[in-house]
């Protein structure tokens, strides 16, 4: 048995000062402690230095193989100009093998505010497979050996376009995730799960497939869940219905798109973006989703659609609404992102049941009346983004997520962003910040009888920080100092 005191603990929205400690045994918490009784000799004590112990921290959306992969690749997100993005590329893929990834790239934070062309990319690689990809992962551009190696197999791309976007990044990017070797895939999660356990998390949702019909190294993943420090949970981002039931999955989905994204302006709208003739793009049709839908439902697998733009986000609600009142089932099935909602569509997804999985940091990085957001979409729609406050103030389950490797995996900025919120009535208490990313998200995926809380019977997963959370953004000083899975000390701060 285990023994942790000397810390606060998190109990239903405020720290106990009542707590004094919390006892475990084989992995669980068995007892609250609110006195100083003394423990027997033979229970380890865990001195946790006064610091805030929180229920293990779940992340509901991220692409941890991609952001793994990539954290061992090579990162432009400080690149200031076009001649950065070269040298950088020109060093990091010296150590690399056959396959370079460069990712995080910013057109709109560089010099030239474009991408680099194709031919300026071949200057700089030209016998290893290159791609570049924006930092919202739905435009990218590779090299010209890249072009040649996938037009020589069957996943082919149109090269004469020099961005891909939409399908054509989806293609080009999978074609290069499908062709790396186990021992690197394993290394990725390996090192997606150390950066999970630094940045604050227990539990992390990752996704694993094509986004088309492979599932791609689900089982390879699922075979290894048990040598990772955090608990992934699985899945299948794929249309495939019956893989997903032959692999014993719970769910099925995650960034199977119903649209695109903002920054590509491939999200769909109902009025154009501002300046340009353009409503973004619905990629399949009403009908393609009544049935995908239907039948994943209907076989009582959870549901995951990747919808940020209002017109997709109301073809994916829609499903869920007539399913709701035709066939209940408690799935909570999940709108992913759900960034452009106004009040019509959030009594919508209210009535639906359907549960956003929705990103603090995007409001952070993007929102505000002279933010990204407001140059691409206009003042008055950035008003109706992120509706964290309204929908959990009409009882809407939202939980939090990064979208890592689109935002960092680090829960002191994810609770900085979701309680400062540029639009003050979005904004979230601590209380709600922290929900979203405990109570909430262990409910999303059924779990709430063993994660999310500090309660007897739960598993002894806690996230301790040398701070209480407020809204302004963490300073150096404050950090997660330990992450404890079912009572093992997984990551300590030294």
């Amino acid at each position: 048995m285990k023994l942790f005191h000397n810390g606060h603990f998190w109990q239903d929205g405020n720290f106990d000062n009542e707590l004094k400690a919390i006892l475990t045994r084989d992995g669980k918490i068995l007892k609250l402690i609110f006195d100083d009784e003394q423990s027997s000799p033979d229970v380890q004590r865990i001195d946790l230095g006064g610091d805030y112990v929180f229920p293990g921290f779940i992340d509901t959306h991220t692409h941890s193989f991609e952001g793994g992969l990539y954290s061992l690749m090579i990162d432009l997100g400080d690149a200031k100009s076009l001649s950065d993005v070269f040298a950088k590329i020109e060093d990091g893929c010296k150590d690399k093998g056959k396959f370079v990834f460069a990712w995080n790239f910013d057109e709109t934070r560089i010099a030239e505010q474009r991408f680099p062309t194709r031919a300026e990319l071949d200057q700089v690689v030209k016998h290893k497979n290159l791609v570049l990809r924006r930092i919202d992962g739905h435009s990218c551009i590779i090299n010209t050996f890249a072009c040649n190696s996938i037009l020589g197999g069957h996943n082919k791309v149109h090269c004469e376009d020099e961005v891909f976007r939409g399908f054509e990044n989806d293609r080009a990017v999978h074609w290069f995730h499908h062709n790396l070797d186990d021992e690197l895939i394993l290394r990725a999660y390996h090192a997606a799960s150390k950066i999970a356990l630094k940045g604050g998390f227990t539990t992390i949702h990752t996704m694993v497939g094509d986004a088309n019909m492979s599932v791609g190294h689900y089982s390879l993943l699922q075979s290894k869940l048990a040598e990772f420090p955090v608990d992934y949970e699985l899945y299948p981002q794929s249309f495939n219905i019956d893989a997903a039931m032959d692999l014993g999955a719970k769910r099925v989905g995650g960034c199977i798109l119903a649209d695109g994204s903002i920054g590509s302006m491939t999200a769909a709208l109902y009025e154009p973006y501002s300046g340009k003739p353009i409503r973004g793009n619905l990629y399949q049709s009403d009908q393609f989703w009544k049935e995908f839908i239907g039948k994943a439902h209907s076989n009582d697998l959870q549901v995951a659609v990747h919808c940020i733009g209002d017109r997709a986000i109301s073809q994916i609600n829609s499903v869920y609404l007539d399913l709701a009142h035709s066939d209940y089932k408690d799935l909570r099935h999940q709108l992913i992102h759900c960034e452009i909602t106004d009040d019509t569509l959030v009594d919508q997804i209210k009535a639906s049941a359907a549960v956003p999985v929705m990103q603090p940091m995007f409001d952070l990085l993007w929102g505000g009346s002279g933010g990204f957001y407001s140059r691409l979409l206009g003042p008055e729609r950035v008003s109706t983004m992120n509706r964290f406050g309204t929908m959990l103030g009409k009882g809407i389950r939202v939980t939090g997520s990064s979208d890592w490797y689109i935002t960092e995996l680090d829960i002191r900025k994810s609770l900085f962003a979701a309680m400062n919120h540029h639009n003050p009535k979005e904004l979230l208490s601590l209380k709600q910040a922290v929900d979203i990313y405990t109570l909430n998200a262990a409910w999303l995926s059924k779990d709430e009888n063993r994660r999310g809380a500090l309660k007897v019977g739960m598993d002894a997963d806690f996230s301790v920080l040398n701070y209480i959370p407020r809204a302004e953004a963490p300073a150096e000083h404050q950090k997660i100092r330990k992450v404890i899975k079912r009572a093992e000390i997984v990551y300590e701060d030294m």
